[in-house]
């Protein structure tokens, strides 16, 4: 799998079908890593994995597949994370790092508790990722985040919608 990729997991027998982004290395053929937020207002998918999922269970997906590939000829990427829409960030700026990418990674978030893999993401990247926390009052002001960038910068996102219909008006 590449940079972006996500798979689709069934959930047992629920006929329940959901889509997380692959995480992991995309080097380690023998395992593919996703993350899944407990969501109390669950449509079912995080709900099922929390309450079901076990190690070693066996269990049915379909991909990986990938309608987010990462480019990694652009001069420079800034990559825009919102909570548990990180996932796929972590490969694809891995693969920015280790290619000697310029790039940044920006990770917003309520809080410290609700930012998964921030330890790692801190130790991979030290200074160029940029934590924002509205309980610290560094809520992040997205035309700041992608302002600074001139037009050729390559910007991914993922995260809640509202950041992302703010993102496409900021970077149309």
């Amino acid at each position: 799998w590449t940079p972006g990729a996500h798979i689709d997991l069934e959930c047992g027998d629920t006929g329940l079908i959901r889509q997380y982004s692959l995480c992991g290395d995309p080097d380690d053929t023998g395992t593919l890593e996703f993350a899944v937020l407990r969501e109390p207002d669950s449509r079912g998918g995080s709900a099922w994995v929390h309450e079901h999922l076990r190690a070693g269970d066996l269990v049915r997906i379909r991909g990986p597949r990938n309608h987010f590939r990462f480019d990694p000829t652009h001069r420079r990427t800034v990559f825009v994370a919102g909570g548990i829409g990180v996932t796929p960030m972590i490969a694809m700026a891995r693969q920015a790092r280790d290619a000697g990418m310029d790039y940044d990674l920006h990770y917003l978030g309520r809080s410290r508790t609700h930012l998964a893999y921030l330890d790692e993401l801190a130790a991979d990247h030290g200074d160029r990722l940029h934590v924002h926390l509205s309980d610290e009052g560094g809520r992040a002001v997205l035309a700041d985040v992608v302002g600074p960038y001139a037009e050729g910068v390559g910007v991914y996102a993922c995260g809640p919608q509202r950041m992302l219909d703010e993102l496409a008006d900021l970077t149309a």
